[in-house]
C-alpha cells in the first residue's frame, strides 16, 4: 500500500515521542520567557487587542508589562501607524427590540461577543443579568462603555451599571436619590471623556487615566435632574434654569462633551453636565417639524438630523456647522425612495411601495455617506450618494409571525413590522476603556 506522505510516519515509540514533545514545549516556554523585553513588546504589539488582553494571564511579568501605561500607548500607536490606508476603528451596532438584542459588527471587527440565541448572553457577567435575565435594558452607550439599568421589581427601584462588554469589567452605581421618593426618570443619559486621544500629525498617543463621566437622570419635564459624577462617586440634585418653556424629554445624544435632545416646543436643547450650575442653551432647527418626522444623531463630533417625509417619499440629512457659535444647518444629502437601487429586489420593492415600513436606525460612525435603516425586518445600509441599498442583517421574528407570513406570502406588503425600540453604537477602540472603582468618601478628589 502506497504511503501518500512521509510526514504520516514516525519511527519514534509513542512514550518516547510524548516525552520529546513535552521537552520541546518546555523549551519553547523557556525561550519566550527569556526573550528580551523589547522583542517581546514588538510581538505583543502585533496581536489583536483581545489576544493581548488574554496574555495578561501568562505570567506576573506579562501582566505587569501589558498593564503598564507605556505599553498601552505604544500598542495604540502601533495600531494607528501600521495599518494600510486610513485607520478606522471597528464598531458593533446593537439593536434592541422586545425580548432580544441583535448584534451587527462592522467588517473590520476583531472582537467577538458571546450573544446567545436572544442576544442577552454578552452581558451575563453582570449580577443583574444572572438574577433576572429579562428585567433590564441598555440606557445609553459611549464608545465601548454601556449604561445598563436593571429593574428590581420586588423592591420597586432600578440598579444602574456601567460596564465594558469586551473586558467584562463593571461598576454598580449608588442608588439615585429620586428612587427613594417613588419617582421615575423621564430620560437617562451617559457621557464620558475619552480614555485616550491620538494625534495623527505628531503620531502621539495620550491616555487619560482619570477620565470623567456623568450619568444624568431627568426626573421631570421642568428639568429637575439627578447627576452622578465619577469625580465624587455620588449623586447630586440640580434644577436647571431654562429661558424657554420645556416639554417632554426624548432620548439624548452625546456630542462634543455635551448632551443634546429635541424638545417639541423649542428645538434642540444643549446641556453641559461637566459645568456646575449649567444652564440650557438652544439651537433652532432648520425646518418646521413634528417629533415623528426626524431623529438626531452624531457623526465624528458633528450633530446630524435625519428628516423623513414619508408622504413626499424622500429623506434628507442635515449637519450642524459652526457648532461653537450659533450654528448653521447644512443639508448634506437628499434621497428619494423611488431612486434607490439594490441587488436585493425585496429592498427596492419596500422602498417603492411601503415607505411606512422604513425607519431610521443610526448614522454610520465612520462613513458620512452611509446610514443604517430598517426595511421591515431587514437592517439595511444605504449609500446616500449612490442610492444603493445593501442588506446588513435581519431582525428576529416570532414564530407566530413567521407562520402568518408563510400562509399569506402573497399579501406581504400589508404587514407592518414593529420598529426597533433602541439603537446603540458600541465602539471598539484600539485599547478598551478601563472602569475604575468608585472613590471612597475619605479619599482625596482627583484634582486635590
Amino acid at each position: 500500500m502506497a504511503v501518500e506522505s512521509s510526514t504520516q510516519l514516525s519511527l519514534v515509540p509513542c512514550r518516547k515521542r510524548s516525552r520529546i514533545e513535552k521537552d520541546l514545549d518546555d523549551l519553547n516556554l523557556i525561550n519566550i520567557n527569556e526573550l528580551p523585553e523589547a522583542l517581546l513588546l514588538e510581538i505583543l504589539y502585533r496581536l489583536p487587542c483581545q489576544w493581548a488582553l488574554q496574555c495578561k494571564s501568562v505570567s506576573k511579568r506579562w501582566y505587569s508589562l501589558i498593564s503598564d501605561p507605556y505599553f498601552i500607548r505604544s500598542f495604540i500607536h502601533h495600531r494607528h501607524c501600521h495599518k494600510f490606508g486610513e485607520f478606522s476603528e471597528p464598531f458593533t451596532l446593537l439593536l434592541m427590540r422586545k425580548d432580544n438584542i441583535i448584534h451587527l459588527p462592522s467588517d473590520n471587527s476583531e472582537l467577538s461577543l458571546d450573544c446567545g440565541r436572544d442576544g442577552f448572553d454578552f452581558l451575563n457577567f453582570l449580577p443583574c443579568i444572572k438574577r433576572a435575565r429579562r428585567n433590564y435594558r441598555i440606557e445609553a452607550a459611549f464608545n465601548d462603555l454601556l449604561l445598563v439599568c436593571s429593574e428590581v421589581s420586588r423592591d420597586g427601584f432600578c440598579e444602574y451599571y456601567i460596564c465594558n462588554p469586551f473586558t467584562k469589567e463593571w461598576l454598580m452605581l449608588p442608588r439615585p436619590p429620586y428612587m427613594s421618593m417613588g419617582r421615575t426618570a423621564a430620560m437617562v443619559s451617559f457621557i464620558c471623556e475619552k480614555y485616550y486621544s491620538y494625534d495623527k500629525d505628531l503620531q502621539e498617543c495620550i491616555t487619560n487615566v482619570k477620565y470623567r463621566y456623568k450619568v444624568v437622570c431627568c426626573i421631570t419635564s421642568e428639568l429637575k435632574m439627578e447627576i452622578f459624577s465619577s469625580e465624587t462617586g455620588e449623586w447630586s440634585s440640580l434644577v436647571v434654569s431654562s429661558p424657554r418653556e420645556f416639554g417632554p424629554i426624548p432620548h439624548g445624544v452625546a456630542c462634543n462633551g455635551m448632551l443634546h435632545w429635541v424638545n417639541d416646543n423649542k428645538g434642540l436643547v444643549v446641556f453641559d453636565p461637566f459645568i456646575e450650575n449649567a444652564e440650557l442653551r438652544y439651537i433652532d432647527l432648520p425646518f418646521e417639524f413634528t417629533k415623528h418626522s426626524f431623529s438626531i444623531g452624531e457623526f465624528q463630533g458633528r450633530l446630524r438630523i435625519f428628516q423623513f417625509l414619508r408622504e413626499a417619499l424622500f429623506f434628507s440629512v442635515w449637519e450642524l456647522e459652526d457648532y461653537g457659535n450659533k450654528g448653521k444647518w447644512c443639508m448634506k444629502h437628499k434621497v428619494y425612495l423611488n431612486q434607490m437601487i439594490s441587488e436585493h429586489v425585496m429592498l427596492v420593492e419596500i422602498a417603492e411601495k411601503s415607505s411606512r415600513q422604513i425607519e431610521f436606525l443610526a448614522f454610520h460612525p465612520k462613513e458620512g455617506e452611509l446610514v443604517f435603516l430598517q426595511f421591515r425586518n431587514y437592517v439595511v445600509l444605504c449609500n446616500m450618494r449612490t442610492m444603493e441599498l445593501k442588506e446588513a442583517g435581519q431582525l428576529h421574528r416570532s414564530e407566530i409571525l413567521e407562520q402568518f407570513l408563510r400562509a399569506r406570502s402573497g399579501r406581504f406588503f400589508l404587514l407592518h413590522e414593529p420598529p426597533v425600540q433602541s439603537v446603540f453604537l458600541l465602539g471598539q477602540p484600539s485599547w478598551p476603556t478601563p472602569i475604575a472603582p468608585l472613590r471612597l468618601k475619605f479619599e482625596c478628589p482627583l484634582d486635590c
